[in-house]
């Protein structure tokens, strides 16, 4: 199987990336010793979405949902605080809209310092039928060394337990050795947020997209479709309530905008009133 390519390391200043890591580091309110003592003893981790090295337009979005998985199991070990997916996808928009100097055409590198993470994991997945290859790695922001390389392969109907399978080395790497209650709790959060049949988690990862992009009609419609061939998934009724918010913040901004349309139209002005939802977005096929 040939081997898979990773996106290259950044040639983004180490000047500018220091700079950007101190700054975030800095607590925006209230006492900066308490607060440093609160987080100084977890680790924080971004969790990229990983590439898509297919060819193979129906794997256009799983990246989604492997970054999804993992920031969820991340999250119940109390010494790691993952960066949250939402706010790595809106970083990503805002740098992709950037033409300075500090942005790479390699997104993955950069963002770690920029929204204070001190590890990045990075990821990638190439098909050679019938099985699918999954890599992983982790880096340090601090000093860009790549610490773990890991690497799974397995049946592309699998594709569930073939992320599972490699989480171990990417979690081991940031912390050495779990404790048998942190390993417990990780597993069940894995087991937890089982997604089995291919299709529905092909399903879920277009959901992850449309969401992203604000098209919460059609990700309701794809997470519904997902819910009823794994019920018992914890991630896609997470998804789902994540959804469900969104749409009721974006109704209550539609109402606030149409009142301040009325009361420009009584003042002698005009104001549209935006919509709920935006079209399907072209990025999510």
């Amino acid at each position: 199987m040939p081997i898979l390519p990773m996106p290259p390391r950044a040639p983004a200043s180490r000047a500018l990336v220091l700079a950007s890591l101190a700054v975030l580091a800095l607590p925006l309110g209230g006492n900066p010793g308490r607060v440093a003592a609160q987080e100084d003893d977890r680790r924080v981790v971004a969790v990229m979405p990983y590439h898509n090295h297919t060819g193979d337009e129906r794997y256009q979005h799983p990246g989604r949902a492997f970054s999804s998985m993992t920031i969820s199991e991340l999250s119940v070990i109390d010494r790691i605080r993952p960066c949250e997916r939402a706010r790595l996808e809106e970083q990503t928009k805002e740098m992709d809209l950037q033409s300075s100097g500090y942005v790479d055409p390699e997104p993955d590198q950069t963002l770690g310092p920029m929204i204070g993470a001190e590890w990045v994991v990075t990821g990638a997945f190439l098909t050679v039928n019938p099985e699918m290859r999954l890599d992983s790695r982790v880096a340090s922001v601090e000093t860009t060394e790549i610490v773990t390389a890991a690497e799974v392969t397995g049946q592309q109907e699998s594709l569930f337990d073939l992320h599972q399978r490699l989480s171990d080395p990417v979690v081991q790497s940031l912390y050495a050795v779990l404790t048998e209650d942190e390993q417990s709790k990780r597993r069940a959060q894995q087991e937890a947020n089982r997604i089995d049949d291919m299709q529905s988690m092909l399903r879920f990862s277009e959901a992850l997209c449309l969401l992203d992009y604000g098209a919460c009609v059609e990700s309701a419609d794809l997470l519904q479709d997902v819910q009823a061939d794994a019920p018992g998934s914890v991630i896609v009724r997470a998804t789902l309530g994540l959804m469900r918010q969104r749409v009721e913040d974006e109704a209550r901004g539609a109402l606030s905008a149409e009142a301040n349309r009325r009361i420009g139209g009584l003042l002698g002005r005009s104001r549209n009133a935006q919509p709920q939802c935006p079209p399907r977005p072209t990025q999510c096929g």
